[in-house]
């Protein structure tokens, strides 16, 4: 079969979600479902067990992905239905699994995950909870996958951190940070952590990535809210609603004055100076912002499957002077928006395509005529056709000025090396 681009709409006729068009009905390889992003979530949370209902298969690939995840510490148990459970409904073995799990490992809170086939039947599990706590004595929490509803697995992420709002608990306010949406090891070693604590800031709690469930029940204490993925933004919000907590989105900003701005922010709710603190970095920045803009200007580029946000990637990418010929995305994101205007205003009008759909894309590399590809791909291919492959996943945990400034350093490295 032969893909044409003329199938694609370009950038500037992206107004809704569904305007982003496939190159073909089938998709290979396909996104993650929303289970993954459950997994992905959760499993960080080190006292809370993980009870996923389905079928085997989904039961079980939960199991070995979480399990290697928490570095062979086992809470993930599976519920496998049989088909008597599909048609008279499951509420007695789910109950069952409930006490078994309390019993065993004791948990502080278990997450019942439902996959596509009890959602589709329509059991009641919210109803099954409130009645299992009272004998459980612990809380319980349902997230649904539904992953016949979306493309992609980040609203199993979104639903993991707002259900536990369910648990926090109204306190007494300290001088301290929640940070949330982290969902990498090593958040200490981060920019954003150590100059916050440099200036006496305690961190309350880190969601998901580094609590307990009594940390989450505590969550409200903190002064501030700092979201480091958008993934936490409604959690974010459903708190600031309940207990009057403010947040600040400190995004994986790569933008100079984005990044800027929300250390602004920062210090005028914290009450703390960060300016000196941020001269040498900034000055860092803009030297190797100069240095990477006499390497790769005039070099287009395809933008893949990285940890950041696709437009405001892409956007920093342009003011660098390298050019978008295809920019590959999971949704329109309410977030997208202003960097998407922003690539338009810059004299760039790339096309549009959804993610995790390279088999047709292969046959058009020739006919896009790039020299970098940015993100996923098989790195054999991409250098018998001459292409420079960039992964940015080595900065994924980076939050602040470290993180446009590890992904400077990487598109130079790569690019001069080749």
């Amino acid at each position: 079969m032969n893909y044409n681009l003329d199938i694609l709409n370009r950038l500037s006729e992206i107004e809704v979600d569904k305007d982003i068009k496939g190159l073909s009905h089938a998709i290979f390889p396909g996104t993650h479902c929303p289970l993954f992003g459950v997994a992905l979530t959760a499993s960080y949370i080190e006292d809370v067990a993980m009870l996923v209902v389905g079928t085997s298969e989904c039961t079980y690939y939960t199991k070995v992905f979480s399990n290697g995840r928490q570095h062979g510490k086992d809470e993930v148990y599976s519920l496998v239905l049989k088909e008597k459970d599909v048609v008279f409904g499951a509420e007695k073995k789910v109950k069952e699994a409930l006490e078994y799990i309390k019993e065993v490992s004791n948990p502080a809170g278990i997450i019942i995950v439902t996959t596509c086939v009890p959602e589709l039947i329509g059991e009641d599990y919210e109803g099954i909870i409130d009645e299992a706590e009272e004998g459980l004595n612990i809380p319980v929490f349902v997230v649904r996958t539904e992953h016949y509803k979306c493309n992609s697995h980040i609203p199993g992420m979104v639903r993991t951190l707002e259900t536990l709002v369910k648990v926090m608990k109204k306190h007494d306010q300290c001088n301290g940070v929640n940070i949330l949406g982290h969902r990498q090891e090593g958040i200490e070693n981060t920019e954003l952590y150590r100059l916050i604590s440099k200036h006496d800031i305690s961190i309350n709690t880190i969601i998901p990535s580094k609590c307990k469930m009594k940390e989450i029940q505590s969550a409200p204490k903190a002064k501030l809210n700092i979201v480091t993925d958008m993934i936490a933004l409604d959690l974010a919000k459903k708190m600031e609603k309940k207990f009057k907590t403010p947040y600040v989105f400190f995004d994986k900003h790569m933008n100079r004055e984005a990044i800027s701005l929300a250390y602004k922010k920062l210090s005028e709710i914290l009450e703390i100076d960060l300016s000196k603190d941020l001269q040498s970095i900034e000055a860092q920045y803009d030297e190797i912002f100069e240095r990477a803009k006499n390497v790769l200007s005039g070099k287009r580029f395809i933008y893949g499957n990285t940890p950041m946000l696709a437009f405001e990637t892409v956007e920093f990418f342009v003011e660098l002077g390298l050019e978008p010929e295809l920019i590959q995305v999971r949704e329109l994101y309410d977030v997208d928006i202003k960097w998407k205007n922003k690539i338009l205003e810059l004299g760039f009008d790339p096309y549009v395509t959804r993610i995790a759909n390279i088999a047709p894309l292969r046959e058009l590399y020739d006919s896009l005529n790039i020299q970098i590809y940015i993100g996923h791909e098989s790195p054999m291919l991409l250098k018998s056709k001459g292409i420079t492959q960039v992964t940015l996943d080595s900065n994924a945990q980076k939050i602040g000025y470290e993180l446009p400034i590890g992904v400077m350093k990487s598109l130079i490295e790569k690019v001069e090396e080749e």
